[in-house]
């Protein structure tokens, strides 16, 4: 008797879920995202699917289109910088096409959490939200993803609580977000912590010897760094780390410090600027080898080799400027560009990364890494 009460209501489901299923079938299935091949590390080399890979890549730090007075990306924090996926679609295409497979991104610390500590009730949902987006439009390009962390950190809070705040307010719910996610290369965990000037002058770099709070300033950030990285793996044990050193030494001096970063990170990673502009080297004074292209270059992965730890060297910042008022003309430019290539190559480095001293894709990256 229940069966045959039952079996109209039954006949009735079993109806609306053949519609239903004839009616997705209809409709056009939504693109999965990319799942682009894990980058791993195998000795001086990094490596995918066993095969070397060469990082070819960009510092992305504002779409192409976006407004004049659009200082940087902001993932919608900024409302100079309306959030506009269409212009970041467009760069990404357009850097796939000049042979781009890694994209710089940087993270600031008050827009990813650290504005909660004076407005509690500040959400981190939208820019996660639309840092998800850039991952997977990069990611459908066949391009990887670098997140840059605590971009805009103050230079001041290198201190136990400072960490404690940084951990609690953007590492753990950043990290946490995109741990083990497909198409990020890996964590670069701080920008520059060795170029120490904004606290003073004489600490541009952190190694100078020749002023007593350079050293301390050293020994503090390496303190928070070394910190910072097991926390970083603890959240995501499966990413590879770096640090983006602005000088290659600072993985090792000041020498005899009580830790030393060298036996950090997954890769090393370092910048490279000359003389041009004069306050991104300060050469005069604190550029260690004073040689210039492509002896300095050379040496900074040469000397990052020597340390013996057989870990990957990437150059994560390199660039310069050109046209009116700079030392470079177009085709001094893209002469230095292709030097800085090869030397990078020849010193068994595993890529580079440009800086956007030229605003559209094709001016900062040409051929260079088309070019057979």
């Amino acid at each position: 008797m229940r069966h045959h009460q039952t079996a109209p209501a039954a006949r009735l489901w079993l109806l609306l879920v053949l519609a239903i299923a004839l009616l997705c079938g209809a409709l056009p299935a939504k693109a999965a995202p990319s799942t682009l091949p894990e980058i791993g590390v195998k000795g001086r080399q990094l490596v995918s699917d066993g095969a070397p890979f060469e990082l070819r890549g960009v510092n992305y730090t504002r779409p192409t289109g976006s407004p004049g007075d659009c200082p940087e990306l902001s993932f919608g924090a900024d409302g100079r910088c309306p959030w506009e996926l269409g212009l970041i679609d467009a760069d990404m295409e357009r850097l796939r096409a000049l042979g781009v497979n890694t994209v710089r991104v940087f993270l600031n610390y008050y827009v990813f959490g650290g504005a909660k500590a004076s407005a509690a009730s500040y959400s981190l949902e939208t820019p996660l939200a639309h840092l998800d987006a850039l991952i997977v439009s990069a990611n459908s390009h066949g391009i990887y993803v670098i997140p840059v962390l605590l971009a805009k950190y103050p230079q001041d809070q290198f201190t136990p609580a400072g960490l404690t705040q940084a951990l609690n307010l953007h590492i753990a719910p950043v990290v946490s977000h995109l741990a083990n996610r497909s198409g990020v290369l890996g964590w670069d965990l701080f920008n520059e912590p060795d170029i120490g000037s904004p606290i003073d002058e004489r600490c541009w770099d952190w190694d100078n010897g020749d002023f007593p709070l350079c050293r301390t300033l050293a020994e503090q950030r390496i303190a928070f760094l070394t910190q910072l990285y097991y926390e970083v793996k603890w959240l995501d044990p499966t990413q590879l780390t770096t640090i983006g050193m602005g000088f290659a030494k600072s993985y090792f001096r000041p020498a005899a410090v009580p830790s030393s970063l060298a036996g950090l990170v997954d890769f090393y990673s370092f910048h490279y600027y000359d003389n041009d502009p004069y306050d991104s080297g300060r050469y005069a004074q604190h550029w260690y080898y004073g040689e210039g292209l492509a002896r300095d270059l050379k040496r900074s992965i040469v000397e990052l080799h020597a340390l013996g730890w057989n870990k990957p060297v990437v150059v994560t910042e390199l660039g310069f400027p050109s046209g009116e008022g700079a030392l470079r003309n177009e085709d001094q430019l893209r002469n230095d560009l292709r030097v800085s290539l090869a030397t990078v190559r020849e010193a068994g480095a595993s890529g580079l990364v440009l800086w956007p001293f030229q605003t559209p894709p094709e001016s900062l990256v040409g051929t260079l890494f088309s070019a057979p």
